[in-house]
This record gives structure tokens, C-alpha cells and sequence, in this order.
């Protein structure tokens, strides 16, 4: 299994289906059933995930194991604090209204830093031996620029020189993690999943300013794939990374589709339960938009919430079908599980929280083993289906 990459199995053949996840991890209780301790959370976590997904399912469903960037058991367990300690001679704060960069390495930031650095020795001792995919998650430049702030209290976004340095110092930080983990799982095959959850709000200039009565100027799809393109060079200029190894994962919309390929990714994820359908001319330039990049090489990644996994898949194949393509069309996807926050009927604070990128996440949006569990049950199924 040395040297497997993601899409191939153990024995190296083409999978019909691979399994992953979000890059998230809410940890449950431990095997006597009381709460896991603080300093045991990230050896226990990584436990858990080698054991759903250290092996593949069956002979052609594989599985792309994760190094998982948030617990979160604490503020700074999250995945943007984690993203941000990553990047390369930065340093940052947690203040009242959000992460500060270049303000300083307050405590808040060392201990993100704390806790990258605990996971990665964990995984020396939980993934002894372990030889296949291993994921590494981050946040891209576009979402770290509308997430966090300048020292002035303004979005990093306003800042256009501080949002051209982003990809470069996310690629280093980057880079430095894989060459970490290289040395302590051996084994392993690097993967990195970026996930530029908020950039159809950057697109539409839906980001709040600071003072949250004005909006930033929209920044057009082309714009944002410069910036995606100079993360792609950093990481293969820095670690040597192929396309092949990095996933760049986006809001369904097809002019984004469109400027990440432009930028050179090979690997691309949307969020299925984000897809508009046919009938909408929005849902049909973005399903046109993955057709044409699957025609064309492009290995597509569907982000799956594992509450409405079945629905979301038969629609998927439903579309498909529409498009004028066939059930085996549709192999070699990987499903990566992706919960969906369930806060129901929100309150107007929490609908604006969730257009906040620099909101903290709620628990219920972090992935969980019983969320794993139920996408991996669904796997053999969805293989079937393809297969026929």
C-alpha cells in the first residue's frame, strides 16, 4: 500500500468511490464513556479516524485517511486558527472581534500553534506503520482574508497587498507541516484539501467591514484565481506537490469552477447540498461547468452531508442523467462528509453569524464518527450504482 494515492485502492486499482472527510473531528467520549482528556483529545481522535479510515471498505471503495485541523474542544481548535498558524513568520491574536495578524503572537495563537504541533507528534505514535493518503486541511487565502483582521481592525481583505501575500505564506507554513509529517509517518501520501468556504461571498462582496454597516468591494472570480494559482505554485514550488495532490474546495457556482481551473487545479470539490439544479440558470451553467471539467480530466470531489447522503446522491445521478451521461460516468468521485449545521428556525444574530466568515463555527458543523459511519455505509451502495 506504500506510495497509494487518493482514487487508487490498497491492491492499486481505480476506485469506483473514495471516502474522506472535511478535515474536521468532534471528538466523542472515550472507550469507558467519560470525556477525553484535553491532553489526550488529538492521540484519541487520530486513534478513531485510522480505524474508520486507515483501510479501504471494500476492494474498490477506497479511503483517504485525515490528520484532523479541529477538534473543537476550544477557541483556538478551530479550523482558521489552525490555517493561521500555519502561515509562514506570521503572528496573530485572538481579540474580541476576531483573529488579529500582525498584531503580535498572543496567546490565543500560541496555543493554535500548540496544538498543530501536538497532532502532528500524535500521529507518529497513532500512525505507526500507516502507509496510504493522508490529508492535510487548511483554510485558502480568499476565506483567511475575509476571516480575519489587520492590526487596524479592518478585514485582511481590504488590505489587497496583504491578500496577494497570503497564498505565498499559506504554501510555506503548508509545506512545513508536510515535511513534519513525512519524517514522523513515513508511509504516508500527502494530501491537501483547501477549502475556500466563503469565496462566492468575496465574489458577490457580501463581507462585512469592520464597523458592519458597509460591505467590501465584490472581487471577481479571475481575481481570486490569481490568488489560488500562486498558492498551487507555492505549494509545488515548496514541497514539490503535483495538481494531482491537492484538492481545492469551493462554493457551487460555475464561474468559480471556471477561474480554479484556469489557475491550474486538477482536483476540485463543491458542496452538493450548495447545487442549484438544471432548472435554474445558475444551476445549469454550474453543472455544465463540472461536466465540461470532468470530461476534461478534472477529478471531482463532492462535499456529502451525512444526514441527506442518500437524497443528495440520487440527486446527483438524477442530474447526471439529464446532462445526457450514464450511472459509470460518475466513478472515481470521492465523497468527503461534511455535516451541515442543524441550527433550524436561526435567529436574525445567528443568520448573521453565519454570513460572518470570522465567526466561530458551532460544534454541530464539525464532523463527527457517527457522521463518518453513516457516509461509509453508504459507499458500497453508491459503488453499485455506478458500477451498473
Amino acid at each position: 500500500m506504500t506510495g497509494q494515492a487518493t482514487g487508487q485502492t490498497a491492491t492499486g486499482r481505480e476506485a469506483l468511490v473514495t471516502i474522506g472527510g472535511d478535515g474536521t473531528f468532534a471528538l466523542g467520549p472515550g472507550p469507558d464513556g467519560r470525556p477525553v482528556e484535553a491532553e489526550q483529545a488529538h492521540l484519541h481522535a487520530l486513534t478513531r479516524l485510522r480505524a474508520l479510515l486507515g483501510d479501504d471498505v471494500e476492494e474498490q471503495i477506497a479511503t483517504r485517511l485525515q490528520l484532523p485541523a479541529a477538534l473543537g474542544t476550544e477557541a483556538a481548535d478551530h479550523l482558521l486558527p489552525a490555517s493561521l498558524s500555519l502561515l509562514a513568520g506570521t503572528s496573530g491574536d485572538l481579540a474580541s472581534f476576531g483573529w488579529r495578524l500582525g498584531a503580535g503572537a498572543g496567546r490565543a495563537w500560541h496555543r493554535a500553534r500548540e496544538l498543530r504541533e501536538r497532532t502532528i507528534e500524535d500521529a507518529q505514535i497513532s500512525l505507526l506503520g500507516y502507509e496510504g493518503p493522508l490529508q492535510t486541511t487548511a483554510l485558502g487565502p480568499v476565506t483567511l482574508g475575509a476571516a480575519t483582521f489587520l492590526p487596524s481592525g479592518e478585514r485582511s481583505l481590504a488590505d489587497r497587498g496583504a491578500l496577494r501575500d497570503l497564498p505565498h505564506l499559506a504554501a510555506e507554513g503548508i509545506a512545513s507541516q508536510l515535511a513534519a509529517l513525512a519524517q514522523r509517518v513515513p508511509g504516508a501520501a500527502p494530501h491537501v484539501l483547501v477549502r475556500e468556504d466563503v469565496a462566492a461571498l468575496v465574489a458577490d462582496g457580501r463581507v462585512s467591514t469592520a464597523s458592519g454597516y458597509g460591505r467590501h468591494e465584490p472581487i471577481a472570480a479571475p481575481e481570486l484565481g490569481a490568488r489560488w494559482q500562486d498558492l498551487l505554485g507555492g505549494l509545488r514550488e515548496a514541497s514539490g506537490m503535483t495538481p494531482g495532490q491537492a484538492t481545492l474546495a469551493l462554493p457551487a457556482r460555475a464561474d468559480l469552477l471556471t477561474a480554479a481551473r484556469s489557475a491550474g487545479w486538477r482536483r476540485l470539490a463543491i458542496p452538493l447540498a450548495g447545487a442549484k439544479g438544471l432548472d435554474s440558470p445558475d444551476g445549469r451553467a454550474l453543472w455544465e461547468a463540472l461536466a465540461e471539467a470532468r470530461e476534461t480530466g478534472i477529478a471531482l470531489e463532492l462535499l456529502v452531508d451525512p444526514v441527506r447522503i442518500e437524497r443528495e446522491l440520487a440527486a446527483l445521478a438524477e442530474t447526471w442523467t439529464r446532462l445526457g451521461y450514464g450511472a459509470r460516468d460518475l466513478t472515481g468521485l470521492t465523497l468527503l462528509a461534511h455535516p451541515r449545521s442543524r441550527a433550524g428556525d436561526r435567529s436574525a444574530e445567528a443568520a448573521s453569524r453565519s454570513e460572518d466568515p470570522a465567526a466561530e463555527p458551532t460544534r454541530d458543523s464539525l464532523l463527527t464518527e457517527e457522521a463518518l459511519e453513516r457516509v461509509l455505509r453508504a459507499a458500497p451502495a453508491w459503488a453499485e450504482r455506478v458500477q451498473d
